[in-house]
């Protein structure tokens, strides 16, 4: 990291010191004004090479092991994209463990000062639940989903997946923003940001998934059956989705920070858009512009696939992995592109 913060500084003359150094990878003179980069070769000897002449994605492409993807070449050949995509994923894992232990460390810190702690990952959608059981299951008096199911199974099932979704927006929104002294003094693919974010928000979905059966299981005689097994594949799909989502607002949120004031209300109305507090059944009799448009919300096939998993509600499952995958898939593409494509000018917004 030396290398980088002197790479920044050959960009100003005022910063480089006087006295030469010896150290590899650390700014030399040349004559008397002319900086340099002393590099480390194969051989044993240095390559010294002026800053000037290389400019400065060179001087980063020679200090560091890693290199954004839009900076990795000139501009002639960035649309080769499949090269270098290998070795950005390449990259991705071999920083893994990175994204995982600060993924870990946040999902800790967050409620170091509370008194229950990591508790409260699982307690906030349950509590949100019991609102909203309390709402409509009571006051409304709605027992039962289409006089088959329990409304408390169908509303559980629901919120969980939903407050997944909305935790990996949340913290990807974030994820940028908050780490402005790791993007400035460390180089590693930013990708590692939203990603560690998404993960954070992975560990507390799955405690809660424990948490709904021991719920359920006693109060509705709903247990894990050979129907759970089809929670792995929509898991899976669930999480390459909110992949997606958190690459697309942590790329929004570096120019545009009111976005972090904003995806509150625009989850909240995704809440209520979404068949969680009523059924697909609760629209009939509705116009036709009122169910093509519920039918573009991409949470569908993901909450359908839950409560056939969860609950044991039918579904058609061909079309619900269809939708579902379709929609995981174009949301990952889309989102990890456009954040992989721009994280190369981040660090002047943050």
């Amino acid at each position: 990291m030396s290398g980088r913060g002197d790479c920044m500084a050959g960009r100003n003359p005022n910063l480089i010191p006087s006295a030469k150094r010896d150290a590899a990878g650390s700014l030399g003179r040349r004559g008397q004004d002319r900086p340099y980069l002393a590099i480390p070769t194969p051989s044993g000897g240095r390559d010294k090479r002026s800053v000037s002449d290389t400019g400065l994605w060179r001087c980063l492409s020679a200090v560091s092991s890693y290199t954004p993807l839009a900076m990795s070449a000139p501009p002639s050949t960035v649309r080769r994209l499949f090269p270098a995509s290998r070795n950005y994923i390449r990259d991705l894992w071999a920083r893994r463990e990175f994204a995982w232990y600060l993924a870990m460390g946040n999902l800790k810190a967050r409620n170091a000062t509370t008194t229950l702690g990591l508790m409260w990952w699982v307690l906030n959608p349950l509590l949100l639940g019991a609102v909203y059981w309390l709402v409509f299951g009571l006051l409304f008096d709605r027992g039962q989903v289409d006089n088959e199911f329990d409304f408390l199974p169908f509303l559980l099932s629901g919120i969980f997946a939903f407050f997944f979704t909305q935790q990996s927006m949340t913290a990807g929104v974030n994820s940028i923003t908050s780490n402005a002294k790791l993007l400035a003094n460390i180089s590693f693919p930013r990708l590692a940001l939203p990603l560690s974010a998404l993960l954070e928000s992975f560990v507390g979905f799955v405690t809660s998934i424990g948490v709904y059966f021991l719920i359920v299981g006693p109060v509705n005689g709903i247990w894990p059956g050979v129907q759970t097994l089809w929670l792995f594949p929509t898991i899976l799909l669930h999480l390459i989705f909110n992949f997606g989502l958190a690459t697309l607002v942590a790329r929004i949120a570096v120019p545009f920070r009111d976005l972090n004031n904003l995806v509150p209300y625009f989850t909240r109305l995704w809440l209520y858009l979404s068949p969680i507090l009523y059924p697909p059944s609760f629209l009939e009799g509705q116009p036709a512009w009122v169910h093509f448009t519920m039918g573009l919300n991409p949470l569908n096939p993901f909450l359908a696939l839950y409560r056939h998993a969860m609950v044991g509600m039918p579904v058609d499952l061909g079309g619900a992995l269809l939708g579902a995958s379709a929609w995981a898939v174009a949301i990952a593409v889309v989102g990890g592109f456009w954040f992989v494509k721009y994280e190369g000018r981040m660090a002047r917004y943050v």
